[in-house]
């Protein structure tokens, strides 16, 4: 896990990442690992890497070196130019970077990502079903169960969004069906499923690569800078998921561009809870439980009401009414978060000078670390380490003011003598 942040006005953008990956769950967290590089030698972009260190088991910052290296010293116009051009070579170095050979255990990942969602929902619904009856199911009942699990996960594909660029199912379908059915024949850990409900999953399974199903398995990457063209910063977000079929399967998150009527903007990435929380007084997190909650707090409260204390069928228009009224409430709470926390800091944002807006960007980072240093919850020591920051400006480029190294330059003099010598020639780039 980690934390970063994009902060930017009309002057500079500040970026800021914090040092810590953990290994396995939680198996082992390592605090030295580089999260935030330079894109360009000579352009003023930056980037930030989160979630995943690897795509496909090749370290992310092995892939933006080799990008930089080859880029050399072009430019574009657009920033926008720069997320295309790195995107389309990753595609174009698939063998270089070894893609091909990870794809079978990245499109079993994908499907092992759903399938672990089947299991999670079947064992809540069987504990919710013996814990309103007050005794074991009957055979009859856990397959009700278990089908009405599996229907469930076959509605949540068709919900998701197709994306008609994607187009991988067809290919998924052709080269690894036989591959899902065999898995969860064997797996027994899903014995439950009826077998003419395994070829039907199966197949519905593939129709989650057109989509933006990506769960936790996915570099999350910030881009941001600006174009030979632009004069004011802008960021771009997204998520690479993996390699298909001689393409990335990634999505554009978000966008955000600097401009006359948007002076400021404040992007937390990662681990955003803290951050949220300092911004608009609440979180993402605690917004949808609670969104989540009220409705059924108050549904479930209607029900155990003795239905003489209404009028003859007018239970469910007050259920109606108060749902609506709840609606309400939440969307005040968000207003307020906007209104009352966030828009004073955009405005003190979008005036500050290039050393503050560092210093803010450096600080989000900080509180997100305490907290998971004193917070005993599972993500106690997710965020830590060497704090980098660096910023980017129109006129001065990619400019470092915290970086860490992993040895000490007093006695590596050489390494600098070498690497400059290098940097002049354009062999290798500065990070």
């Amino acid at each position: 896990m980690s934390a970063g942040i994009c902060i930017m006005n009309k002057q500079a953008i500040a970026l800021a990442a914090d040092s810590a990956v953990t290994v396995g769950d939680h198996a082992a967290i390592h605090n030295s690992a580089n999260k935030l590089f330079s894109l360009s030698r000579v352009a003023p972009v930056g980037l930030i890497i989160y979630a995943n260190a690897s795509l496909m088991s090749v370290p992310v910052e092995i892939i933006v070196k080799e990008y930089k290296k080859q880029l050399a010293d072009r430019s574009f116009q657009k920033l926008e130019d720069y997320v295309n051009d790195f995107i389309a070579y990753i595609e174009s170095n698939n063998e270089l970077f070894r893609l091909n050979l990870n794809e079978e255990d990245y499109v079993t990942s994908v499907f092992k990502d759903l399938m672990y969602g089947l299991l999670c929902d079947n064992k809540n619904m069987v504990c919710s079903q013996i814990d309103n009856l007050k005794r074991p199911l009957t055979d009859e009942e856990a397959k009700a169960t278990f089908e009405t699990a599996c229907k469930q996960t076959l509605t949540f594909v068709d919900s998701i969004p197709k994306r008609a660029d994607n187009n991988f199912s067809d290919y998924v379908k052709k080269n690894y069906l036989p591959h899902f059915i065999q898995l969860l024949l064997d797996d027994s850990s899903f014995k439950w499923i009826a077998k003419d409900l395994v070829q039907e999953l199966c197949e519905k399974s593939c129709e989650i690569f057109d989509t933006d199903f990506y769960r936790s398995g996915y570099v999350g990457i910030a881009v941001a800078g600006y174009g030979n063209s632009e004069i004011y910063p802008n960021m771009i977000h997204m998520h690479i998921s993996g390699y298909l079929n001689r393409k990335l399967r990634y999505c554009i998150r978000e966008t955000v561009s600097i401009q006359e009527d948007n002076t400021a903007s404040v992007v937390p990435l990662a681990q955003t809870d803290v951050m949220q929380t300092f911004l608009f007084g609440i979180n993402d997190r605690f917004l949808s439980d609670l969104s989540q909650q009220m409705p059924i707090q108050i549904n479930q409260n209607i029900d155990s009401i003795d239905e003489s204390l209404f009028a003859p069928g007018k239970k469910d228009s007050v259920r109606a009414q108060i749902n609506k009224v709840t609606e309400h409430v939440l969307q005040h709470v968000a207003e307020i978060a906007r209104n009352d926390y966030m828009r004073p800091i955009i405005q003190s944002v979008s005036s500050l000078p290039i050393e503050e807006l560092a210093l803010l960007a450096e600080s989000m980072i900080n509180i997100t670390s305490l907290r998971r240093k004193v917070a005993l919850d599972r993500n106690i020591g997710t965020v830590g380490g060497p704090i980098d920051v660096a910023i980017i400006s129109k006129g001065d480029g990619f400019i470092w003011l915290k970086r860490k190294h992993y040895f000490d330059r007093k006695y590596n003099p050489q390494y600098f003598y070498s690497h400059f010598d290098k940097i002049r020639r354009g062999d290798v780039d500065e990070d």
